[in-house]
């Protein structure tokens, strides 16, 4: 027997590896078994990124968010904004509320807005006036800072001026 295969002077076989412990044989299985459904839980997307579509319609116009409302710590996913006018809007103006911003990464908008200003721990993105029919359609990609956890509010408001035409409350989960 090479000296490389003995087992250490301190090691008993008996007593470290070949023992009849009922309750740490039950305890490697359910660790292993929390391991496999922890695995099949992300197989199945259940902490992914998959979109969402949350919609709010008014006669002045309608308001979509697309964006996952469950993510991981670091990934990187695009919100889509899409404003529908059904009658003028003079000064539209999507309200980000504080989870877009919180803890998240962006570097562009697109198109960019006229103006971008903050309100409390909120941004406003202004455009252009709206004649009805037509879309506004803006993107905006994020990243998930790696060491955020948790849930949180991520609501838009959609505004003509300083007149609310248009709501969407939504939520994020961010898993570790």
């Amino acid at each position: 027997m090479s000296e490389a295969s003995r087992t250490p002077d301190c090691i008993s076989l008996e007593e470290h590896r070949d023992h009849d412990h009922p309750a740490e044989r039950i305890a490697r299985w359910v660790f292993f078994a929390a391991l496999v459904a922890l695995a099949a839980a992300a197989l199945a997307d259940v902490f992914g990124q998959r979109p969402r579509s949350d919609v709010a319609a008014t006669p002045t116009a309608t308001l979509r968010v697309r964006a996952p409302d469950a993510l991981r710590g670091g990934l990187m996913f695009r919100a889509r904004f899409e404003v529908v006018a059904h009658r003028s809007i003079r000064r539209p103006s999507l309200v980000l509320g504080s989870g877009w911003v919180e803890n998240m990464s962006f570097n562009q908008i697109l198109p960019e807005p006229v103006r971008t200003t903050s309100e409390g721990a909120s941004i406003v993105l202004e455009y252009p006036s709206l004649p009805p029919g037509r879309e506004l359609t803006v993107y905006i990609p994020f990243q998930v800072n790696p060491t955020t956890v948790g849930r949180r509010a991520q609501d838009v408001v959609l505004r003509d001026g300083a007149r609310r035409i248009a709501s969407v409350d939504r939520s994020l989960t961010v898993f570790p």
